[in-house]
């Protein structure tokens, strides 16, 4: 017998019909079938099924990290870069899945420290809120919360200062993140099998505008100075406010999300075909 957890897309009436049918699916083969609320995943679960879209993906291994559980997308969504099938394929995925017919898609995730400055809280809040700790897949985002002005970030690698960013934003993404808010600012497509960050800005202030490729074993800090506040954004989840001196640490993170794939995974084609660049000469 499996144990099964099941993550929805709360405001799609197609995946929470699926999820209900997959339950009943599930328990007529004496699987046990577990929906997963917001306490996060049980290390007994032999797989979880995502019903939605690439957000939904991102939940649900938000939910289970660090448990190395691996995941099954189905992809409800428009796009479904993460999602390896469609509803009506479902039920023969997971019979191969059961079979023991299918692979193990490692993608490397990012570490994330965010230290808050004592000078700018409440010197009775306990050290659990001066620093907090988020896994993410695709992405930690420090974006600006007013529209009439730039924020200022001071980065550094391995500690050694690099560059003052004044921009709307900065993303640090994983190479599966490469295809999403990273490369809509302009950023490369990075393999996810590779394992590197990309440090993109969001319309920079300044001459220097171009994304950063960097090793894995490198440190980013990202130092906000002097001016507005920011969002920290990981995953596409807005996570708390930064101001002048808080100070956010990302690095490759040990742990990474396990993807159910049943065939080799081509990169490149999925590409052309999530992003509708099926002739081979642009602009045709």
């Amino acid at each position: 017998m499996a144990k099964v957890g099941i993550v929805y897309h709360p405001q799609r009436e197609s995946a929470r019909s699926k999820a209900a049918e997959l339950e009943s699916w599930l328990e007529e083969r004496h699987h046990c079938a577990v929906y997963m609320g917001e306490s996060g995943a049980d290390d007994s679960l032999d797989l979880v099924v995502s019903l939605g879209g690439d957000g939904t993906m991102l939940r649900a291994i938000d939910k289970i990290l660090p448990s190395p559980i691996p995941v099954l997308g189905v992809n409800f969504g428009s796009l479904g870069y993460l999602t390896e099938c469609d509803p009506d394929g479902l039920f023969g995925a997971l019979q191969q899945f059961f079979a023991g017919d299918y692979q193990v898609e490692e993608r490397m995730t990012l570490s994330i420290d965010v230290e808050k400055n004592e000078a700018t809280i409440d010197s009775a809040l306990t050290q659990a809120i001066l620093q907090k700790h988020f896994v993410a897949l695709n992405d930690l985002v420090i974006e600006k919360l007013d529209s009439g002005h730039v924020i200022r970030v001071d980065v550094m690698f391995n500690s050694r200062e690099f560059l003052t960013y004044e921009a709307d934003g900065l993303i640090l993404s994983s190479p599966t993140g490469s295809t999403a808010y990273s490369f809509s600012a302009g950023g490369p497509v990075v393999s996810p099998r590779m394992r590197a960050m990309v440090l993109t800005p969001i319309s920079p202030h300044m001459l220097f505008d171009r994304s950063l490729v960097l090793e894995p074993d490198e440190t980013v800090e990202l130092k906000m100075a002097e001016g507005p506040p920011a969002a920290i954004m990981v995953d596409g989840s807005r996570k708390l406010v930064v101001e002048h001196g808080d100070v956010v640490t990302c690095s490759a993170n040990h742990t990474t999300a396990r993807l159910v794939t049943f065939a080799d995974r081509d990169f490149h084609q999925i590409m052309k075909k999530k992003f509708g660049l099926q002739s081979k000469r642009m602009g045709d």
